[in-house]
């Protein structure tokens, strides 16, 4: 992954987005490499993003998919973030989930989804109109 990561960085990037919902500018490298034991070659997409305020981060993710457009990767990945964000962060302060106190796979299923209707139920009789 590094040599995959370090041949991206030294790369022209493929796209360019100016102004992009909230960003001044975002930088999309692309590289396909494979790895021991994987049938089919990876795609490596990184996203440096330059911020309004100046500051800047980046996305990288590794994908299977290689016929997705660059846009659409970037919109899911942005979505899974605010997905963390807000539900997971609500989840751990909230509720507290910060340690589930129960074992296995069904008994954590069973837990959220006891949160998630208690929820649902209190967002929808308490909201004030």
């Amino acid at each position: 992954m590094r040599l995959v990561k370090k041949k991206a960085n030294k790369s022209k990037a493929v796209d360019v987005w100016e102004d992009e919902k909230g960003f001044e500018k975002v930088e999309v490298y692309e590289s396909r490499f494979t790895m021991d034991n994987m049938e089919q070659p990876l795609r490596f997409v990184k996203f440096a993003i330059k911020h309004k305020d100046k500051k800047r981060s980046q996305i990288m993710i590794v994908t299977t998919c290689m016929d997705m457009a660059l846009t659409t990767l970037f919109k899911i990945i942005r979505a899974r973030w605010d997905i963390e964000n807000s539900i997971f962060n609500n989840l751990k302060t909230e509720c507290g989930l910060e340690h589930c106190f129960v074992h296995g796979g069904k008994a954590v299923e069973a837990v959220l989804y006891l949160i998630f209707i208690t929820s649902n139920i209190i967002n929808y009789f308490c909201l004030d109109d």
